[in-house]
């Protein structure tokens, strides 16, 4: 099948690799695509188009002309670049929303999968013991009051159009990434593995300093393509290991690629460090109606991420 997707970065570029492994054709759709990072990531046989996610009109060229069957939309600002500049961040990551989802119902796509987040869920009820799908919604930071909104927004579109729709929920993603989105996180852990293969002494930073569900990118692109193939029983989906680590346990991964590395923790500042999320993911929904199942520990998931910068490094 053809299979459309806005934001060629770290996510969008391992699901448009990941489909091409499973047999389909992909596009990539990105304002400022890096091609030498998608070529590197996903091969030379995706397409890229260059294009404003707001610009209808582009959208519904791009689709028609890929004879888009499916559409995975994650491209958005993240984090601190989407809570800088608000109105910016909330013009990108709703109107491109509401232009993909025209785009798509009027080319006549069979189903949207959107990238959402852990950051959905309204942590300030404190949850105990997994989370679910059905936990309470809720944000106060305009990166996940955006995802909140565009879940509903798609969810609304889906009900009226009849295309079908799932958001994938993902933990804390880390892999090999360009991060011109804003990904801090993602960065942050691309830091850190890149300094401990070289040697000396690595910092783990204010970014990486609190407690966390890392999930590795290739993990990530298998639960999308999973949601994008699969019959969906349900709307959402969570996209994680179900493990929650500390910057311990993210050093004794980061160590295994070097014995002789050293370490250094930075306390988290006010306005640099994630929330704290002690409750795990529960992945129950999506081992049984998706089949996902994460293949990578996080020590696992740093030691492919290192294969994959020194690779890059000699390509």
């Amino acid at each position: 099948m053809n299979v459309f997707i806005t934001g060629a970065g770290l996510i969008g570029s391992h699901v448009a690799a990941e489909m091409v492994r499973r047999g389909h054709r992909a596009m990539l759709y990105e304002i400022s695509p890096r091609e030498d990072f998608v070529r590197a990531v996903a091969g030379d046989t995706v397409s890229i188009v260059r294009g404003d996610i707001r610009d209808t009109p582009a959208l519904l060229d791009a689709m028609r002309a890929h004879e888009a069957d499916l559409v995975f939309h994650s491209a958005a600002l993240i984090g601190a670049v989407a809570q800088e500049r608000p109105f910016n961040g909330l013009s990108i990551a709703l109107g491109g929303t509401i232009a993909v989802a025209e785009a798509a119902r009027l080319n006549g796509v069979k189903r949207i999968v959107f990238a959402s987040t852990t950051g959905v869920y309204d942590y300030s009820r404190n949850p105990t013991g997994f989370i679910d799908e059905d936990f309470p919604m809720g944000a106060d930071i305009f990166y996940s009051a955006t995802k909140v909104s565009n879940e509903v927004i798609l969810r609304s579109y889906a009900k009226h159009y009849g295309f079908e729709y799932a958001a994938t929920r993902f933990a804390h993603v880390y892999g090999l990434g360009q991060y011109v989105g804003g990904s801090k996180g993602g960065e942050a852990v691309h830091t850190a593995v890149a300094d401990t293969l070289a040697g000396g002494t690595v910092s783990i930073g204010r970014r990486l300093a609190d407690l966390q569900e890392y999930v590795y990118v290739k993990d990530v692109a298998q639960g999308v393509s999973h949601a994008l193939e699969r019959p969906l029983q349900s709307n959402a989906y969570n996209i994680g290991t179900g493990v929650v680590e500390g910057p311990e346990d993210l050093a004794a991964a980061l160590g295994s690629l070097n014995p002789q590395a050293k370490f250094e923790f930075q306390s988290p500042g006010p306005n640099d460090s994630p929330p704290v999320r002690e409750t795990p993911f529960d992945l129950s929904r999506s081992r049984r109606e998706l089949g996902y199942e994460p293949q990578y520990t996080l020590v696992a998931g740093i030691a492919d991420f290192a294969k994959e910068i020194q690779r890059i490094s000699k390509g």
